[in-house]
């Protein structure tokens, strides 16, 4: 008897462990989106023809507030902006200068006790930007940036240190190069991460076999830094996905108006962003694209077309296949836990509108199941059976103002229903995780990237949106 009520007590303690992961788990890919905003402005020394000159640079970056070892720690919504003043500007191009780019490399130091990495932040971008005579010109510099991995528990730091500069007047003219340093003693400290120490293995578990050889698949010594790994995709099918547009996703079609049913093109698009969960005050990042794979909207392109004077539809169908997301974290900073979640996605409809005179809009509309499985506390089962999962689909609608074919921004926000059938054994978890994000006001935040054929997909990733 005294066993049972230890077992029971044991599952409800991982009970409430849970809800502290239910943020790391929907409706994303189970990464955590929240993290540590930084940014700093700092001066940098320039030198340029006619000496060194003080410049103002402004390094924004969001950091995990926490880390793993032998876990990636990635930097995302880094930037980099420069103010030049005006006469840097005519010293470095000629006069006739009426918009500048470039790019710009900058060097951050990663420091975890004794150990040291540069990751170079290199390849951002700016944009053509207008130049005014006699104005400072402010560019923004844009792009991916290194992960870190660390072997050993502690805080990571990072710091800004060198920064390059390579501006260009126009396409195709040769670049002005500028190297840069932080002013003697600015402070270039952008933030810290903490990396917990992994759990102590349970002395009282049975050995199962499958411990890594001496030297095999461990982390690399010290602090490492290169390119996160890029994510892969499946090919786009050749033939469109099965099915019918939902009339009640449909707009009305206007008086007179030509309705014309098509044979639709198979093309595909990848959908990646993040989405917020009102209760927890937490995001998760959707469809991960750092992760393995990414997945794919399969789309019957352009099934049906409305035409009416100064009005266009194109409505498209189309099929969300996410892979499944797979989470490991700590609750409460100390109790390693993993999770799983499915995502069960009907077909969506896809409306595209041009009207004379306006923005293109275009809207996506679909019904889909969360399911969880897979649920483990401190490498303990946390048993929500097979069938844990929202009680009535989410009604998921999005919209945005963007042509389909070239991608684009989604907004919405979601109810979650209630969940039902979560828990075994006498244990019902329906109310802990219903109590925990159920509810309206849950925003969602997807960048559509362009459409794609075939193999073309791995190159139509876009990078998420900002929260």
């Amino acid at each position: 008897m005294t066993g049972a009520v230890s077992r029971r007590r044991g599952l409800r303690l991982a009970a409430v462990a849970a809800m502290a992961l239910v943020v790391q788990l929907l409706p994303g890919s189970g990464m955590s989106a929240r993290g540590q905003e930084a940014r700093k402005t700092l001066a940098y020394d320039c030198v340029l023809p006619s000496g060194t000159r003080r410049v103002e640079v402004a390094v924004a970056a969001t950091f995990p507030a926490r880390g793993a070892v032998a876990s990636p720690i990635e930097p995302t919504s880094a930037g980099v902006t420069v103010r030049l003043p005006a006469d840097v500007v005519g010293e470095l191009l000629p006069e006739a200068t009426a918009a500048l780019s470039g790019t710009a490399s900058l060097a951050t130091e990663v420091t975890q006790g004794g150990q040291r990495a540069q990751a170079q932040w290199a390849d951002l971008t700016a944009a053509e930007t207008p130049r005014l005579q006699d104005t400072d010109v402010e560019l923004l510099f844009t792009g991916d940036v290194p992960q870190v991995t660390v072997d050993s528990a502690g805080d990571v730091t990072f710091a800004a240190r060198e920064l390059e500069l390579a501006l260009a007047p126009g396409e195709g003219s040769e670049p002005a190069r500028v190297s840069c340093a932080p002013a003697p003693g600015a402070d270039t400290l952008l933030a810290t991460v903490l990396v917990a120490a992994p759990a102590a293995p349970d002395a009282t578990a049975e050995p199962d076999g499958t411990a890594e050889p001496d030297g095999t698949d461990r982390p690399p010594p010290g602090v490492q830094a290169g390119p996160a790994p890029r994510a892969a995709t499946g090919e786009c099918p050749a033939e469109p996905p099965g099915g019918s547009l939902d009339p009640e996703r449909l707009p009305e079609v206007p008086a007179g108006a030509e309705v014309t049913e098509n044979e639709p093109t198979s093309l595909c698009a990848v959908p990646v962003g993040f989405a917020t969960i009102r209760k927890l005050k937490g995001s998760t990042i959707v469809n991960d694209p750092r992760g393995p794979r990414v997945g794919l909207m399969h789309l019957a392109f352009n099934t049906r077309e409305v035409a009416a004077p100064g009005y266009h539809e194109y409505d498209h169908l189309g099929r969300i296949a996410l892979p499944d997301a797979e989470s490991t974290f700590l609750t409460f900073g100390i109790q390693p836990t993993t999770a799983k979640v499915r995502f069960e996605a009907g077909p969506a409809t896809i409306v595209n509108v041009v009207r004379e005179g306006r923005p293109t809009t275009t809207s996506v509309g679909y019904y889909q199941h969360l399911r969880l499985y897979d649920v483990r506390v401190g490498g303990v089962p946390l048993p929500v059976g097979p069938r844990c999962r929202t009680a009535r689909p989410i009604d998921t609608r999005l919209t945005g103002t963007y042509p389909v074919s070239s991608g684009g921004l989604l907004e919405g926000e979601l109810e979650i229903p209630p969940f039902t059938g979560c828990g075994t054994a006498g244990e019902d978890l329906d109310a802990l995780f219903t109590g925990a994000i159920s509810g309206p006001g849950n925003a969602l935040r997807i960048q559509q990237g362009r459409v794609c054929t075939g193999s073309s997909c791995r190159n139509a990733i876009p990078k998420p949106p900002d929260l």
